[in-house]
């Protein structure tokens, strides 16, 4: 009871104490705003410049100097006299932060101690875009100041109303409100076009991209990725590779794969964009001869990566070249030794094998012509065996187990009365499925 008693007293006083200073800070926006209303204070820049920095003033009241990669123990002394109300861990994106909530406020701490994002959930002006307004104000003082007399102290505005932005950005990127991300990541960009500053911000026009295409807003992913190759920006190839992937997320494959291949002209050693070829080539089955230039091309630009050899065997399954397929999944276990989908990969390809050839079978009248293919059937799923079992090894996946184990039991089981071996084999699976 007595500590029941101790928070809401706290709480009592924290909300004092802010509503005394919220309202100085809505004072200083009534009396900023009456200036710029004013017929003969309306076209100074200076009186626009303070309805800006008036703006900011109520962003920054709740939060109070803090900022991003804090320490806990710094946020404390900054806070001096608010009173942490709860603590608790909460995972977001597969990141456990601490987060301390105050009266007004939310702060997500990393597993570093760090302060990573807050969330305010009593702004001074409920319901309005204080850092909208504050853009909106400086950029009128930009448009009267002509002959930029006051371009100085504009443009440390304008810099510090960017660093707002890319903080909430970051913040909403954190906490995975990824559409908020995108939309401050933009007015960030824009923030930097005001003639004042005459900058272009392609790294922050990229990361609203890369945010929208995460929340799944394609159209804006492809506006901002566009926006990054008008600017000459490309990220060594993953800006194409990114906007194929928008495209085609969207729809448009023909559009993805345009862009794929333009980068690849400007960029041929870009792995993303020649995975991302790869990809869809493989999906829309076109084009076998080109595509497989472009896997070899990208083997000789990274000789040691065995998923590019895992990724030519099942293009060459996919256009029927069997024996090629098994000698490119050998290759990926050669560089790599403990690649699961190399050995999964060959197995499973000799078992799909034995079924195409168990229904061919079923189709055959001639007696002799069955009894071949029944020959040839044994002999590609005992080829299978070997690559399976050794996949098995190779993964601690539950479900990857289960699966490979699924594709063992029904091998074994089909060869289980003509050796010990087999049936043991049988059994094993068997009873390690039925558990």
């Amino acid at each position: 009871m007595k500590k029941l008693l101790f928070v809401l007293a706290m709480l009592l006083m924290v909300s004092q104490v802010n509503a005394q200073s919220n309202e100085k800070v809505i004072k200083e926006i009534t009396k900023a705003q009456a200036e710029v209303q004013n017929p003969k204070r309306a076209n100074n820049p200076g009186s626009w410049m303070k309805l800006g920095t008036a703006y900011c003033n109520a962003y920054d009241a709740p939060i109070k100097g803090l900022y991003q990669g804090a320490s806990q123990m710094e946020v404390k002394l900054l806070l001096k006299g608010e009173q942490v109300l709860e603590s608790k861990d909460t995972e977001i994106g597969g990141k456990t932060y601490l987060v301390d909530s105050y009266a007004d406020k939310d702060l997500y701490y990393d597993e570093a101690g760090k302060l990573a994002a807050w969330n305010v959930k009593t702004p001074v002006l409920p319901g309005e875009d204080v850092l909208a307004k504050a853009f909106e104000a400086y950029s009128k003082s930009s448009e009267l100041d002509a002959k930029r007399a006051t371009n100085k102290d504009l443009k440390a505005c304008f810099n510090a109303l960017k660093s707002r932005y890319y903080s909430e950005a970051m913040g909403c990127y954190t906490l995975g409100n990824f559409e908020k991300a995108t939309e401050d990541f933009i007015m960030t960009a824009k923030v930097s076009e005001d003639p004042v500053m005459g900058q272009i911000d392609t790294t922050m026009i990229y990361y609203a991209a890369v945010t929208a295409g995460m929340s799944k807003k394609y159209d804006v992913a492809i506006e901002n990725l566009n926006k990054c190759i008008g600017y000459n920006y490309f990220q060594e190839g993953d800006v194409f590779a990114s906007l194929a992937d928008a495209y085609k997320q969207s729809g448009d494959t023909l559009k993805a794969k345009e862009v794929l291949n333009n980068g690849f002209i400007k960029f041929p050693t870009s792995q993303s964009i020649l995975v991302a070829l790869i990809n869809i080539y493989m999906e829309s089955n076109d084009d076998p001869a080109k595509l497989r230039d472009l896997l070899h091309t990208a083997q000789n630009n990274e000789p040691n990566n065995p998923s590019l050899y895992y990724a030519e065997g099942n293009m060459l399954v996919k256009i029927g070249q069997f024996e090629d397929a098994i000698a490119a999944y050998d290759k990926s276990v050669q560089i790599d030794p403990n690649y699961f989908w190399g050995y999964f990969s060959k197995g499973k390809s000799y078992y799909d094998k034995a079924v195409e050839i168990q229904n061919e079978a079923n189709m055959e009248t001639d007696d002799n012509k069955y009894m071949a293919l029944l020959e040839k059937l044994g002999g590609s799923l005992l080829a299978a065996i070997d690559p399976l079992e050794t996949a098995f090894s190779k993964t601690e996946d539950a479900e990857l187990q289960n699966y490979v184990a699924e594709l063992l039991k029904n091998i074994y089981f089909r060869f289980r009365e003509k050796d010990a071996k087999y049936l043991q084999g049988y059994e094993k699976y068997n009873a390690m499925l039925t558990k």
